[in-house]
């Protein structure tokens, strides 16, 4: 037993040693990293949750038509997002640790309020109120960055190691949302998500006092526009809103495609975890890249996941699929950690939260976006063999990826 506890001690030491390493323990980042992942963990136990009521425990053809309805929900955040939400913050830039605070408070008590309540319609509006504190509060952690970055590390690295303590803590909890939904009720995943929500929330207000902005008079900066925003930002948002798209239809697609076919359940975890593998390996490499990289990523991103998509629909296979999905969940993430970098180094800090709506909304209409074309295509794959099924999916996803390479305009 101390052998046990002595271990679990110097791992706790590693990781804190860790989270402070490069000046981010002096700066605030490593304090922010806590917050944010608590916020991951209980967000990943909700995803369990819901994901259980809305696709897993109802029939296939019911499914369809709740996965289109969370779609929409989804894209209801950000019509409050935009023209709310992103001024809002930027008015209150003075007191961001308390909008940190409450939108990660105010959304465990929801949780813990959806508890009692999974097979009821209140289960929407409250999943909505989630998304929606959800939302404003990722444009509030991503401005706080810019004020907590230690000089040692660039944007895009910070950004990146936040999103590594996030991804590691998320999955954890995904699982235990997983065994803990099969033993005692998904209620439970959405009690121990408030739980940790509202420890998120206390840890905001004990963030330190450089995450506020210094109050200063005058009107609140001048609003993003994207034809406005230098060449790099617009660049890498046409990549991120590709990404984004292809991941949508990636993830409902393979996901009704996978459960029609009845794919046993190593073909199921292999696809799953390339596309944590993807996300993983993205975010080590972002923490490696410099600041003067982001540019040149633009294109890059869009090249790979077009390649991939491309050799899964000429040779459809679980291993090509993996690689495929993989491929693009490694884009997406160094995408949007090089958008992220972009618009925290070009705009001013009175309208970094507007900046950062705007770009969230576009991204999330994206996802939706390719989300709601992967179930219309989940029909036309029933009427196909396995293989033509596969193809079909990566065949759009591909062309997808090539309409975001055309759009882009070379930087000048």
């Amino acid at each position: 037993m101390r052998d046990v506890t002595a271990r679990l001690g110097r791992g706790v030491t590693r990781v804190r040693a860790a989270a402070d390493a490069d000046g981010a323990g002096h700066s605030g980042l490593s304090a922010l990293l806590w917050v944010h992942a608590l916020q991951a963990s209980g967000d990943a136990l909700v995803a369990v949750a819901l994901a259980g009521t809305v696709f897993f425990n109802v029939p296939l053809g019911q499914a369809r038509g709740r996965v289109a309805l969370y779609l929409v929900l989804t894209l209801l955040p950000f019509s409050l997002l935009v023209p709310v939400a992103g001024p809002l913050l930027d008015r209150f830039r003075h007191g961001r640790r308390n909008v940190l605070a409450l939108t990660t408070g105010v959304r465990g008590l929801v949780c813990w309020s959806m508890a009692g309540g999974l097979a009821s319609l209140a289960l929407y509006p409250q999943a909505l109120a989630v998304l929606v504190l959800a939302r404003a509060y990722g444009v509030a952690r991503s401005a706080a960055v810019v004020r907590v970055r230690p000089p040692a590390l660039g944007l895009v690295a910070s950004n990146a190691r936040l999103n590594v303590a996030a991804t590691a803590c998320s999955g954890l909890a995904a699982a235990a949302g997983v065994a803990l939904s099969r033993t005692v009720g998904a209620p439970w995943d959405l009690r121990v998500a408030a739980l940790l929500l509202l420890a998120a929330s206390v840890g905001a207000l004990r963030l330190p006092t450089q995450v506020d902005e210094v109050r200063t008079p005058g009107p609140v900066g001048a609003r993003f526009f994207l034809r406005t925003a230098q060449a790099v930002v617009r660049r890498l948002l046409v990549a991120t809103v590709a990404l984004r798209a292809v991941g949508g239809l990636l993830t409902v697609y393979l996901a009704f495609l996978l459960r029609g076919r009845g794919a046993p359940g190593p073909v199921i975890a292999l696809v799953l975890g390339a596309a944590v593998v993807g996300q993983l390996v993205g975010t080590g490499l972002a923490s490696r890249l410099r600041g003067d990289t982001t540019a040149r990523l633009a294109s890059a991103v869009l090249f790979a996941p077009l390649l991939a998509c491309a050799l899964a629909a000429v040779l459809p296979s679980a291993g090509t699929a993996a690689v495929a999905v993989g491929v693009s969940g490694l884009a997406a993430s160094l995408g949007k950690f090089a958008l992220d970098a972009a618009l925290q180094g070009t705009v001013p800090a009175a309208g970094i939260g507007g900046a950062f709506a705007r770009s969230e909304t576009a991204l999330q209409l994206a996802f939706a976006v390719g989300g709601g074309l992967g179930v219309s295509l989940s029909f036309l794959g029933d009427q196909l063999s396995q293989a033509g099924a596969t193809s079909l999916g990566f065949v759009v996803a591909a062309v997808v990826a090539a309409a975001g390479l055309i759009v882009q305009r070379p930087a000048r």
